[in-house]
């Protein structure tokens, strides 16, 4: 029965303790006037910089991010060539895959999704293409050796039965 007594006591003494702290950060009201003094904004360069224009945009692009999540791969694989695959993990509600594209200052390689398709029975190996396969399903860039160590952007897109788009880039330096 003690050994109950000094567990509640204990538990009791955590939990006041918890709200004591808790309600350490919240200002308290002026003596004089009864009221909590304002909060001073602290401030942001950038936002003082950026036009609302530019404010809308960076908006956007925010909400896409939050829309859609891709996991990139790059890690190596017991497999001929180059290659690396990506993830969707969270695509816009009512969007489907389109296309998607390698670009950087060399290249610039578009498929879309019923190609990416195609190759995955059809395609040549080691020529680079974009593939889907497998029942996950799997998406995958196979590239040449030629591309190792070219810096570019992954980009996804997006497309509803409307035809309006999203679309989702990455940068990335194949390996």
């Amino acid at each position: 029965m003690n050994l109950k007594k000094n567990k509640m006591k204990s538990l009791l003494a955590v939990l006041v303790l918890s709200l004591v702290t808790s309600a350490c950060g919240t200002p308290l009201p002026s003596e004089s006037t009864g009221q909590v003094p304002p909060q001073v904004p602290q401030e942001n360069k950038e936002n003082k910089e950026k036009q609302p224009e530019n404010v809308a945009q960076d908006m956007a692009q925010e909400q896409q991010e939050k829309e859609i999540l891709v996991v990139v791969d790059q890690e190596p694989k017991p497999i001929e060539g180059n290659s690396f695959d990506f993830f969707i993990e969270q695509r816009p509600a009512d969007y489907s895959l389109a296309s998607m594209q390698w670009k950087s200052e060399k290249t610039d390689i578009v498929t879309t999704t019923e190609q990416a398709i195609k190759n995955d029975t059809e395609g040549i190996p080691g020529e680079n293409r974009f593939v889907i396969g497998g029942s996950m399903p799997l998406y995958s860039f196979y590239y040449k050796d030629e591309l190792k160590g070219e810096k570019g952007k992954l980009i996804l897109v997006f497309r509803n039965e409307q035809g309006n788009e999203k679309t989702w880039e990455k940068e990335l330096t194949l390996k």
